[in-house]
């Protein structure tokens, strides 16, 4: 169980403050073989993914509350595989305009990604960057991926086991170069983040069965094997 809630928590800290679940559907097929998907209405993007993680949407939804300091992050989705051997999961988010100093860092995608991984995995042991920010495209969009990995403590007299996790952000607008130098440029209003989270290194490979769909683009790799290093 410690393991699980090890691999639960990491997921969740997701970038910056999590803040209410939006309103999406997720489909759950009874094949665990089957690919599973989400959707997120309210920026069109549906996500697949492998039918071996099972959503828990109440993990991710906390109580509106208008004293409560703004939310920078939304966290849309959270889901997770458990196996007698192995505990993997992970948390889609968006982070948009409520907090515009932190969406002005996400845009930059490849140190932000660094930044909050390691912010993330501090909490946990000294983490470690296995792999340095790696730009890449989502069907246009520009993206980033950053690895690392964290010792965890077990009880003692048990050896120690390590969690691998990624991180991916993307735009969620394609950039558009203006015309004229005196056009205006299109702003980003929104990123989109992926953690994923692992007891094995093996267990990484997980991430190449996710894909996501822009608008009524052709579904497109979230993490393509050849930024994998």
């Amino acid at each position: 169980m410690m393991l699980r809630s090890t691999a639960f928590s990491l997921a969740l800290l997701v970038c910056v403050s999590v803040c209410v679940l939006a309103q999406s559907q997720s489909s759950a097929p009874a094949n665990p073989n089957m690919p599973r998907s989400f959707h997120d209405p309210s920026l069109n993007v549906t996500y697949f993914y492998p039918g071996r993680f099972v959503p828990d949407t109440a993990s991710t939804s906390t109580s509106a509350d208008a004293s409560a300091a703004p939310k920078c992050a939304q966290s849309t989705l959270f889901a997770s595989s458990v196996t007698p051997v192995d505990t993997s999961s992970f948390v889609l988010s968006t982070i948009d305009n409520t907090c515009p100093n932190i969406l002005r860092g996400a845009i930059t995608l490849g140190p932000f990604i660094r930044e909050q991984i390691l912010r993330q995995l501090k909490q946990f042991g000294e983490p470690t960057v296995t792999q340095e920010p790696t730009n890449y495209a989502i069907n246009g969009h520009p993206a980033a991926i950053v690895l690392a990995s964290v010792p965890m403590t077990e009880s003692a007299g048990k050896i120690p086991r390590i969690t691998y996790a990624a991180k991916v952000c993307m735009l969620g607008n394609i950039p558009v170069k203006p015309r004229k130098r005196s056009d205006p440029v299109e702003p980003t209003r929104h990123v989109l983040c992926f953690d994923f989270t692992t007891l094995h290194s093996d267990m990484l490979n997980l991430m190449f069965g996710f894909t996501m769909q822009f608008d009524n683009d052709s579904p497109q790799a979230m993490v393509p094997g050849s930024v994998i290093r």
